[in-house]
């Protein structure tokens, strides 16, 4: 009995000590990832990509030809605390705290390479050779796996139209795929042009712009052809429409605002108002005015402002000029200090403005029309005066 109870005690030992050995080695597999087409010039990455369990490292060789392509960089994608270490181009993926093995796919590593100018139609390959990984105790040899691509034809750069139509209007002048600027003219009642384009090449974009016509002012209709390699060519359509026969244009020349930076004005703004003053010192040798009209639909022009005479009344002229042309002119007199020792400048003339122009140009106008009628008079005076004496003289 005692017997039959140890050689029973040896055939235990020996069945736990053989039950370690039969673990299962690691189970691993790898592949090589990147972009789905390749050109010449492309600047091209690729993923080095695992599928295993309790997998704790992996090495091999990043293999490429040098004539295809360049290797421009690799970038470590599996979090720490592994470590993913390049000597040349072999490399070594592992984790030293052995706390936290590889399960399920994981992406470890990127490798970024540069395209060159090889032929349409070239096998540009990329490989990992001699890849193993392992569980720390056994080695699973994963061989040789690529990543391959046939060098596509580049990208078409074509961006021109091989048709452009306005079915509400009629361009000038006639389309041609290399003009690229037509005018339009529409009537007010037209307020959106209707454009038809289509591009040369099928793989190229076309973008229509039709915004909705200004009555009574110029609007640019535009046609971006993009190529299939981003190449971009725009097609102007400048159109005008007629006025809105029955709009009256406003008559609203007032501000809402004047400003002079650095100053206050005195007395405060009032749009009813247009004369101001500011003093500002010696130092100051220009100020910056600007005026905002109270209509979005009027304009603003500032006159003078630069090159302040020390010690004069410097003037500058906000003029607001309504939609349908009327102007009111705001008047700011800058008093600039004299000179630290009493010295003035000359004293400035007053900024010449379109007002004055205009008043100027109708007071010659008056003049000459006014030289005019003298000279006529006098004349019809003298032919009287000499039908009047041929007639008493025949009388008498």
């Amino acid at each position: 009995m005692k017997k039959i109870i140890s050689i029973l005690t040896v055939l235990v030992l020996c069945l736990g000590l053989m039950l370690p050995m039969t673990v299962s080695a690691a189970t691993a597999s790898a592949s090589l990832t990147g972009p789905a087409t390749v050109r010449a010039g492309d600047t091209i990455t690729v993923s080095f990509n695992l599928n295993g369990s309790g997998i704790y490292g992996v090495e091999g060789m990043l293999s490429y030809d040098s004539n295809q392509v360049t290797l421009s960089g690799t970038s470590q994608k599996i979090a720490s605390p592994w470590k993913v270490e390049f000597n040349g181009n072999k490399f070594a993926i592992y984790d030293d705290s052995v706390e936290k093995p590889i399960n399920g796919n994981k992406t470890l590593f990127t490798a970024t390479f540069k395209v060159k100018s090889v032929a349409v139609g070239t096998n540009i390959k990329i490989s990992c050779t001699g890849v193993t990984a392992t569980d720390g105790s056994a080695d699973k040899n994963l061989g040789t796996i690529s990543y391959s691509k046939t060098v596509a034809a580049p990208l078409s750069g074509e961006n021109t139209l091989s048709v452009l139509t306005v079915s509400n209007a009629t361009i000038s002048p006639s389309f041609s795929a290399n003009t690229t600027k037509y005018t339009a003219s529409v009537p007010f009642g037209v307020s959106k042009l209707n454009v038809t384009a289509t591009a040369t090449d099928s793989n190229a974009k076309v973008k229509v712009n039709s915004p909705t016509l200004a009555p009574g002012k110029k609007t640019n209709v535009t046609v971006t052809v993009t190529a299939e390699n981003g190449a971009k060519k725009t097609y102007t359509i400048v159109v005008s429409r007629e006025a809105d026969p029955n709009y009256q244009a406003s008559n609203n020349n007032k501000l809402s605002g004047i400003k002079v930076d650095g100053f206050l004005l005195s007395p405060v703004f009032n749009a009813d108002k247009t004369n101001y003053i500011i003093w500002a010192p010696y130092e100051t040798t220009s100020v910056k005015v600007s005026g905002t009209a109270a209509d979005k639909k009027a304009s603003v022009e500032v006159v003078g402002g630069d090159k302040l005479a020390a010690g004069q009344d410097n003037i500058v002229k906000v003029i607001c000029t309504a939609e349908n042309g009327d102007k009111k002119e705001y008047t700011i007199i800058v008093k600039r200090a004299p000179g630290h020792d009493g010295s003035v400048d000359e004293k400035p003339q007053e900024p010449i403005t379109d007002t004055n122009t205009n008043t100027q140009q109708n007071t010659e106008k008056a003049g000459s029309i006014a030289w005019w009628w003298l000279i006529v008079v006098g004349v019809s005076a003298l032919a009287v005066g000499v039908v009047c004496g041929f007639f008493v003289e025949d009388k008498i």
